[in-house]
Order: C-alpha cells, then sequence, then structure tokens
C-alpha cells in the first residue's frame, strides 16, 4: 500500500484524466450499441426504446450493490476489475455484426457492460473521493465533467462516424461496425493500461467488512445515510437542485430547430450542431472548469448560493428567446452562456455531494446513493418536459422551467453547512 506522502505526491493529472474518460466511453458505449447500431442491424423502434431501457437499469440501480464495493476488496481492485469486464463486454459487442444474431448478441454484450460499467461509476466515484484531497476533490470536479465528455466524444463522434465512413467506403454496414466496435475496444484497452499504470495505491483504500460481516454492513450503510444530519434538507436539495434544468435538457435541441411559425427559433441541423454540440459543450466544459477552480479557492459555503443563481438565472434568457425569436448570433450567446452557467452550477452540486460523503463512514456508498437519486430526481423532472411544452408552447414551457428552479433555492438555507476547513485554507 501507497504511503500517505507518496499518494499525495503523485498528480491527480496523472490518473483523474484517464478514469473519467473511461467512464464516459464506457456508457456511451451502452448508448451507441442499444440506439445507433440496432437501428443499422434492422430491430423495430419498439425493440430498441426496450433494449435501451434495460441496459441502462444498472446505472439507475447501483446504489443498491454500491456496498459490496465498500465492503469487499479495495475501490482500486474493483476499477481494473470492472474495466477488464467492460473490455471484453466491447470485444463481444465487436463479434455481434457476424453472430447471425446481431440484436441479441449487441444487447447482451451491451448489458454486461452496463453492470460492469455501473459498478466502475460506484467504485471511481469512491477512489476520487480516497485519492484526492478535499481541495483537490473541487478543483478536479470540473477537469473530471470535461474528461467524462471527451469520452463520450469518442465513441458518439470517431467510433459512429467511422462505422459511417468504414460504409460508405467500401460498403458492408456489418463488418463497418464490426472494425469500428474493434477500435472502440482498443481504445478503451489503451484506457485501461493507463489506468492500471497511473492509478495510485491510497493508504486507506482498504475493505470496510472487517469487523461487520456483509448482510451487517450493507443494512449499516444505508441506515448511516439516512441518519446524516439535516437528512430532510439534503434529499430535498438533491431532488429539487436540478429540476428546472432536468426539464429543458430534453426540450432544448427541439426549440432550437422547430420553425419560428411553431415557437422555436428555426435554426437548421448544422446550425443546432454548432450552437448546442459545439459552442455549447465548450462552454459546458469550461464552466466546470471554472466552477470547480473557485470552489478549490473560495469553498462552497461563500459559493453555493452564486453558483446556484448562476446556473439557474440563464433559464430567463430561454423564456426571452422565446417571446423575441432573436437573430442566430444572439441564439449562439444565449446558448453558450446557458451551458457555462449549467457547467458551472452543476460542480457545486456535485462538491456538495461529495462533501456529505466524505464526512460519513461510508464515502463510497454514500455519493452512490446519492447521485442515484440525482439520476432519479433528473429522470421524474424530465419526463414530462415534452408534455409540457406542447401544453404550454415553448414561451410558457420556459416560463415553467424559470419557477422551477425556486424550490431549489429555497432548500439552500437549510442544507448542512460544509467544508469550514477548506474556508479557512482559502482565506
Amino acid at each position: 500500500m501507497e504511503s500517505e506522502s507518496a499518494r499525495r505526491a503523485r498528480s491527480p493529472w496523472s490518473f483523474v484524466p484517464p478514469l473519467y474518460v473511461q467512464q464516459g466511453a464506457q456508457y456511451f458505449l451502452v448508448q451507441t450499441a442499444t440506439t445507433t447500431f440496432l437501428k443499422v442491424a434492422g430491430a423495430s423502434l419498439s425493440s430498441i426504446g426496450h433494449a435501451s431501457t434495460l441496459v441502462t437499469l444498472p446505472f439507475q440501480l447501483k446504489a443498491l450493490w454500491s456496498p459490496l464495493v465498500e465492503l469487499v476488496a479495495t475501490r482500486r481492485r474493483w476499477i481494473v476489475a470492472s474495466q477488464a469486464a467492460v473490455l471484453a463486454g466491447a470485444l463481444l459487442l465487436a463479434a455481434a455484426p457476424g453472430s447471425g444474431q446481431p440484436v441479441a448478441w449487441a444487447i447482451g454484450a451491451a448489458l454486461l457492460i452496463a453492470i460492469a460499467a455501473a459498478t466502475h461509476d460506484v467504485a471511481a466515484d469512491g477512489f476520487y473521493l480516497l485519492a484526492l484531497e478535499e481541495r483537490e476533490q473541487a478543483r478536479f470536479a470540473g477537469i473530471r465533467n470535461a474528461c467524462f465528455r471527451l469520452g463520450r466524444l469518442f465513441v458518439t463522434g470517431f467510433v459512429v462516424w467511422l462505422a459511417g465512413t468504414l460504409d460508405a467506403r467500401r460498403g458492408g454496414a456489418e463488418t463497418a461496425w464490426r472494425d469500428a466496435f474493434l477500435c472502440a475496444a482498443a481504445g478503451y484497452g489503451l484506457g485501461f493500461v493507463l489506468c492500471l499504470v497511473a492509478l495510485p495505491r491510497p493508504a486507506h483504500d482498504l475493505p470496510a467488512a472487517k469487523g461487520r460481516g456483509l448482510e451487517r454492513g450493507f443494512a449499516e450503510s444505508f441506515l448511516d445515510y439516512l441518519r446524516q444530519p439535516r437528512i430532510v434538507a439534503v434529499l430535498a436539495f438533491v431532488f429539487l437542485y436540478r429540476t428546472g434544468e432536468s426539464m429543458l435538457g430534453p426540450m432544448l435541441s427541439p426549440f432550437l430547430l422547430e420553425s419560428v411559425e411553431k415557437g422555436g427559433l428555426g435554426l437548421t441541423t448544422e446550425e443546432q450542431g454548432f450552437a448546442y454540440g459545439t459552442l455549447g459543450v465548450l462552454a459546458l466544459v469550461l464552466g466546470g472548469i471554472a466552477g470547480g477552480w473557485l470552489l478549490a479557492r473560495y469553498g462552497l459555503r461563500r459559493l453555493l448560493w452564486p453558483m446556484a443563481l448562476a446556473m439557474h438565472a440563464p433559464n430567463i434568457l430561454l423564456w426571452w428567446a422565446a417571446h423575441e425569436h432573436p437573430g442566430k448570433a444572439a441564439v449562439f450567446t444565449i446558448v453558450s452562456v446557458e451551458q457555462f452557467a449549467y457547467g458551472f452550477g452543476f460542480t457545486a452540486y456535485m462538491v456538495f455531494l461529495m462533501q456529505i460523503s466524505r464526512r460519513s463512514a461510508w464515502p463510497t456508498t454514500h455519493y452512490a446513493i446519492s447521485t442515484g437519486l440525482m439520476g432519479v430526481a433528473a429522470m421524474l423532472a424530465s419526463y414530462w418536459s415534452g408534455d409540457l411544452a406542447e401544453a404550454l408552447g415553448f414561451e410558457g414551457f420556459f416560463a415553467l422551467v424559470s419557477f422551477a428552479a425556486l424550490p431549489g433555492l429555497a432548500v439552500l438555507p437549510f442544507v448542512p453547512r460544509l467544508d469550514e476547513g477548506a474556508e479557512r485554507t482559502a482565506a
């Protein structure tokens, strides 16, 4: 086991980027396998919908087995084992196009990847809490989110592009997707080797089962989450902070693409891709990095209110755009501002979840529970967004989104006061 001094000497830059690029790549490999590839393989829309829902369930349910990650073996070993399982699943996925039953084979491989990837999420986030000091956790919060999106770009950009290019140049979607998935496996395998070499061995990365037993440990970890100070305020914060943003997310692209006559902004597909897929992604990454740097410098207690307000205020700009239908330059600016603010404010949300988890005896499990509840809250908030946009029109919908931020802001005075030590250091 590495000494504490050796752990501190190893820069987070050596292991945080590859760890979270892997996390992004594996999630979107599952998504690509069950949407884009299944469509090419001839699956029906209902089959695609059912399959994509099935294989993403492990990401929603990962908190249920998160105590196992904390109780048995080290987080580092879980990371290595789960990445090896994802790599095996990626190779199985590459065999799907020529298997004779590509749909069933791809779903099976994607489900294997999803279970391993969800377990990796638990282990990686728990490892992050152990391997980085509290100020480093805040500083790298934006970096890890940016790296997650690089992993997404590798799969949804390069891998899908490669499959399409190979199909167009030499014909045969089957061999094109086989080779694209093999390239995905090769890229993920390179990341696996980087993590194997770069991941440190924190002195505190030890299994928690000693003296407890698995059954007792499972019960203790979940009950301890419910016993934490101000649990009602914590749960309200987890569920309400992202309500407006979660409602907005699924409707932003349709709003940009819909004609002006129907209340949208009338962008072409290419313009929407530039606004949301290029400028928006860049602004989102920069917002996350800026938020992480400021939190490391000044602490969450000082910045939670400003960052929460900054995250939700640009929703008013979208309401204005739906009312006024401004020119394209203004639209590009609004999208960039909204995405920067989202990345900026979301960093505060994630750092809060890290801090309430870090103070417990079960940091890995508690962080997994919080992020699992976050996913459920986002899903519930976004589920009816299309219905609301149809009923209210985009102008009314964005007005509602703006008001939806208020309950989350109202909870802020009641959440636990954290990071006193970090603030004293920054002062």
